[in-house]
């Protein structure tokens, strides 16, 4: 069985909380785009900070399969 241990909880709680941010980021981005020209500013800001949180996700979640990876493969 495998152990779970108190960083890699961290470590996943810290990637569920950036991505469900980032979901909440991207779920406004449509709404700032209907407002117009007066929603450009917010569409700008929320379509960055979603594209920096898609970013992290990316990587964190790369990181955490490569780990896993590595893991379950046998040592010789």
């Amino acid at each position: 069985m495998k152990e779970i241990t108190v960083s890699r909880m961290c470590r996943h709680a810290g990637l569920l909380f950036v991505a469900s941010v980032t979901v909440c980021l991207l779920a406004l981005v449509p709404g700032q785009a209907a407002r117009g020209a007066e929603g450009l500013a917010g569409l700008l800001v929320y379509a960055f900070a979603a594209g920096f949180g898609l970013e992290f996700v990316g990587a964190a979640w790369t990181g955490v399969w490569h780990q896993r990876q590595t893991r379950s493969q046998p040592q010789s």
